[in-house]
């Protein structure tokens, strides 16, 4: 799907929030509005208060209704009051527009990252054997945050910046439809540069981010697999991997900062040599009493405050590729297809248990089958042990019955029902199953035991760890069975983390 369509597909996360929304567009139109009158103070002062010239008629009739304003010292004070009100409130409404929306990029990062952590959770042990942990760590953790980027430094700052822009043409252009056209000439060459630009800028920022998520994963290895990295005095190897990845993502890094700059560098060229041309004409207007100093004092504003938002827009650029380089490695996640897709059936009813393979085949890579034409049944009540070499398939025949995989050929049924026909969740609660390697989270023993059935009372706690034999050890722990284990049950014995799960 085309890198932009990515991006857009994001925004469906602002529409549950479409009142913030709303409340932050309000917040900015006032911002624009005191943005507009911010330079008339001056114009009053320079032309009116100084230059001694009679008011326009709209601000003489406003002029009577206000105390104190007879005079040039009365002009004056209202000139200071206005300066001070039209920051205050220009201000605060700024103030208001950025909290709004910090809070809603903050809210749809974690929805987003929500989103992306329960996918990343359903697909298959087939995706998690062929993606590194620790670079799907960093798409589930740092890669939604490109949602934030898009809102408070991208849609946001372009809404307010499109907003300006046509407020300040709109006034520009009655106080000077030449000097405007003129200042607009500009727009042509920055459109260009965002052409010819954006593609580089998302490409490095995208290197930029997949090299992260490699040296991320270099990280996560080395400690999951610790006591192995200790034992055979693999830290400084370890270390000069992570140096390595460390090394390539800085120079990733420098060449996205270099891109961004290039592009910084000819829009503000582009902006100051039509600054330059402003400035040349409007003096020369001046001098020959066409205009007033006040209003080039107010052209000269309103052209800087043309110039940069349209400077913005085209840096919003800059963080619409970095940001559409982490939308690519979300959606490709919240793209990929689950291997082994939900059936339409659920139990209905008791489970007796009788599981039955037919002519089984499958294998983790293409025709290299692990298992083949593999058929038995298991009736209930029975004892059925599947023996074998290592590597013969003996863990895998468990993950078929599960749904870890779906068979290449052959069936599977349970009670008579193909597996397949059945929802993954309604076929696993039905399943027990004691994996070959432990698992163990950084909860209490009680919590550990009771992960598969969370809604299980103490004494159904108890009575499953006295059927394993491990109620006795269990008891001797500083707080028996509200006891905190460790990370991956670094804090038990040996043998003890297979007796927890």
């Amino acid at each position: 799907m085309p890198r932009k369509a990515n991006v857009l597909r994001l925004f469906r996360y602002i529409r549950p929030h479409w009142r913030a929304s709303a409340g932050i567009l309000a917040a900015m139109m006032f911002t624009i509005g005191m943005d507009v009158l911010r330079p008339w103070p001056m114009k009053l002062l320079v032309d009116q208060v100084l230059g001694h010239q009679p008011l326009p008629p709209g601000l003489s009739r406003i002029r009577t209704f206000l105390p104190l304003a007879q005079g040039a010292d009365g002009l004056l004070l209202w000139v200071v009051l206005s300066t001070l009100l039209i920051y205050a409130g220009g201000g605060l409404a700024s103030a208001v527009e950025t909290i709004a929306a910090v809070k809603l990029g903050q809210r749809m990062v974690y929805e987003l990252g929500a989103d992306l952590f329960l996918h990343v959770q359903r697909l298959s042990l087939r995706f998690h054997s062929r993606h590194p942990i620790g670079d799907t760590i960093a798409r589930v953790t740092a890669d939604p945050y490109c949602m934030q980027d898009l809102v408070n430094n991208a849609l946001h700052p372009l809404l307010r910046s499109a907003g300006t822009l046509a407020a300040m043409f709109v006034v520009m252009w009655r106080v000077d439809p030449k000097l405007t056209a003129l200042s607009v000439l500009v727009t042509p060459f920055l459109a260009l540069t965002i052409r010819v630009s954006g593609d580089a800028m998302r490409m490095r920022h995208r290197e930029r981010r997949d090299l992260e998520g490699r040296m991320m994963s270099v990280v996560e290895q080395a400690l999951s697999a610790i006591p192995a990295v200790q034992a055979f005095v693999r830290e400084e190897l370890e270390h000069a991997r992570f140096r390595a990845y460390a090394k390539d993502t800085a120079s990733a890094y420098l060449r996205a900062i270099r891109a961004d700059m290039r592009f910084s560098l000819f829009v503000g060229l582009v902006t100051a040599a039509g600054t330059a041309a402003i400035m040349w004409v409007g003096a020369r207007d001046v001098l020959s009493g066409r205009l007033t100093v006040g209003a080039i004092l107010v052209f000269l504003y309103y052209l800087g405050a043309l110039y940069l938002p349209l400077s913005e827009s085209t840096n919003t650029v800059s963080t619409v590729q970095s940001a559409a380089a982490s939308a690519d490695r979300v959606m490709e996640i919240l793209d990929t297809p689950a291997d082994v897709p939900d059936g339409p059936e659920t139990w209905g009813g008791s489970v007796r248990g009788h599981v039955r393979f037919e002519n089984v085949t499958f294998g983790y890579e293409t025709n290299r089958p692990v298992v083949k034409g593999i058929s038995f049944d298991a009736r209930p009540g029975e004892t059925v042990a599947i023996v074998g070499p290592t590597g013969a398939g003996k863990t895998t025949l468990v993950g078929l019955l599960i749904r870890f995989f779906d068979p290449w050929s052959g069936g599977i049924a349970v009670d008579g029902r193909d597996i397949r026909r059945l929802r993954v969740r309604a076929l696993r609660e039905q399943v027990a199953v004691v994996l070959q390697e432990p698992f163990v989270f950084p909860m209490t023993v009680a919590e550990n035991i009771a992960y598969g059935r969370p809604s299980a009372t103490r004494r159904e706690i108890v009575a499953a760890a006295t059927a394993a034999n491990a109620d006795g050890f269990i008891r001797r722990l500083p707080e028996g069975y509200d006891t905190v284990v460790g990370e991956k049950g670094a804090t038990l014995s040996g043998g003890d983390p297979q007796w927890t799960c």
